[in-house]
């Protein structure tokens, strides 16, 4: 649901870029038929551009609201249970003696024993989404099936290739499909103009630009601007559909002046081409306007620039995206095996702190050389940001709080033209859960990269060379600890994740929900079939897997296949 949130909110933004180019350089125009092309183009591009997915070198504040906003709506959110269990309030660091303390302590022991869940933003901005697109869609299928009942319920005559159904009630003559619909007084006083009007209507086929806007104002009911964009194809029909009539020989003044007596009425059916303008002014003026240059087409071009800076600003800043595998130094590097995102995740950390290093491949966490902050999750998914407690799943706190931070740090060293040394110690609980390690970890990253967004927009745009000097990922992952032999994995029960091999670049056997000893033995049969020295590994973990099942399954396949 937050990748479909997500692709609404770029479309949104294109569709008012459209509609304000729109209303600025094309609506007084003549040349309705460009118009009309323009628009319907225009908002299929719309919906399509977001799809088109380009990476950029540079990280640039001109991505960062359009990031903060793809944070928010494909964070991955899950229900948090308190099962009751007796927690510790001292949680050693490192040996540094610091403690985390719960400051939530009183409300925690009036929830023990009771099943708390959290609500995930995504789920209650798509249920509004969703609700809001039914009462759109029950509107739309209300005017349609009253219109169907009107045509259906009076005889139909032939008239050319369409059907000509007169109306004894007083109603607003429209067009629909292949039927023209006319009340019994426009058939008898006007009805040369109004069926030329109509027929115009259906021989552009303006039923089925209708249909595709009204299937637009469902996905976007929230967006004005989709609104007014089926607005001004309304009326860029009714100028085309006059202009056709008038093509066709009728009288330009009784034509206005008939348009004066019927612009007075309501339309009853949303999706229906009527002969009421509810603008007489604008299509009288469009009649008696000055013919529009063809060279006015030319302005054209000014959606290019918007359309590439629209794809610029939906740009993933981060291009390099390779996947290290992450269990041992492997000497064989494959780009396509797929791997679960806490383990990209990780790698991407140990890559960039040797892209940092250069040469000297590892940095030295010590205080004497650089600041060393601190980031703990417990058993229960709380996090603990230099002793400063976070709530479980409050990644947005955390994101204010190490953006925060890394600003302040960068700013220290650049004020002092000393080299960025500020580390970053990662470390978790056994029994925290894979899916929260996974959104903080993402959280983490996402905040280095927009700081360094930030820097680079500083320095006028530099390489992510030049950032990982100036600026360095320095994420490390501290060793995991546990406090319950709860979290303790045995070597027979099967765990919730599943293994592929590969060897070569030719995939392997894969192990679903194995057990450690079952992982263990089916690694040295694969080794000795295949009789590689180095073999590719890739993981992926079921929904909320224990932290010290990960560890454990990749400590013994580095054990068996790496002998570490």
């Amino acid at each position: 649901m937050g990748t479909i949130l997500f692709h609404i909110f770029e479309s949104t933004l294109c569709l008012t870029i459209l509609y304000f180019l729109f209303r600025l350089f094309f609506r007084k125009d003549t040349l309705f038929r460009t118009n009309r092309l323009l628009l319907l183009i225009g908002t299929v591009a719309c919906i399509l551009l977001p799809l088109m997915q380009i990476d950029v070198s540079q990280y640039t504040p001109l991505q960062l609201p359009v990031t903060a906003v793809r944070n928010l709506l494909t964070e991955k959110e899950a229900g948090v249970v308190d099962k009751g269990e007796e927690v510790s309030k001292e949680y050693p660091f490192e040996g540094t003696g610091a403690f985390f303390v719960d400051e939530e302590e009183n409300s925690i022991k009036e929830s023990r024993g009771s099943v708390m869940s959290a609500i995930p933003v995504t789920l209650l901005l798509g249920g509004c989404y969703l609700l809001g697109a039914f009462v759109v869609f029950s509107f739309l299928l209300l005017s349609t099936i009253r219109m169907y009942r009107l045509i259906h319920r009076f005889p139909a005559h032939e008239y050319g290739e369409y059907r000509l159904v007169i109306c004894p009630e007083k109603i607003v003559s429209f067009s629909w499909g292949k039927t023209i619909v006319l009340s019994q007084e426009d058939y008898e006083r006007n009805p040369e103009e109004i069926l030329l009007h109509e027929q115009m209507h259906l021989q552009h086929r303006h039923t089925l630009d209708l249909l595709w806007m009204e299937c637009l104002v469902i996905l976007h009911w929230f967006n004005p601007a989709a609104w007014l964009l089926m607005r001004e194809l309304r009326e860029v029909h009714e100028y085309e559909a006059d202009n056709s009539v008038i093509n066709h020989g009728i009288d330009a003044t009784q034509y206005q002046l008939l348009l004066v007596k019927k612009s007075v009425g309501t339309r009853l059916y949303s999706m229906a081409c009527g002969f009421n303008h509810s603008k007489l002014k604008n299509c009288i003026t469009m009649m008696l306007k000055r013919r529009t240059n063809n060279w006015a087409r030319l302005k054209l071009l000014l959606f290019v620039p918007a359309a590439a800076g629209t794809l610029y600003a939906f740009a993933w800043p981060e291009v390099k995206k390779t996947v290290e595998q992450v269990m041992a130094p492997v000497e064989v590097k494959q780009d396509s095996i797929p791997q679960s995102e806490l383990v990209q995740l990780e790698a991407f950390f140990k890559r960039k702190a040797e892209d940092a290093a250069g040469e000297k491949k590892v940095y030295q966490t010590d205080k004497k050389s650089g600041t060393i902050h601190s980031f703990f999750v417990n058993m229960n998914n709380k996090m603990m940001l230099n002793q400063k407690l976070i709530k479980e799943y409050d990644v947005a706190t955390l994101s204010t709080r190490l953006t925060d931070l890394l600003r302040a740090e960068y700013q220290k060293y650049a004020k002092g033209d000393l080299n960025y040394s500020t580390y970053l110690l990662v470390r978790y609980d056994r029994g925290s859960s894979s899916d929260a390690i996974t959104s903080y970890l993402r959280t983490i990253k996402d905040s280095y990269l927009q700081v360094r967004g930030e820097i680079s927009g500083q320095l006028g745009g530099v390489s992510e060379a030049r950032l990982d000097s100036v600026f360095p990922i320095l994420v490390h992952f501290g060793e995991s600890k546990v406090y319950s032999s709860k979290y303790k994995t045995t070597t027979d029960i099967s765990l919730p994740i599943q293994i592929s091999l590969f060897s070569g670049g030719s995939a392997g056997p894969v192990l679903k929900n194995p057990s450690l000893r079952e992982v263990e033995q089916r690694l040295k049969e694969y080794k000795a079939t295949t009789g590689a020295d180095h073999l590719a590994v890739s993981l992926k973990l079921d929904k909320d897997v224990a932290m010290g099942v990960v560890e454990d399954v990749k400590e013994v396949i580095r054990n068996t296949l790496y002998g570490k």
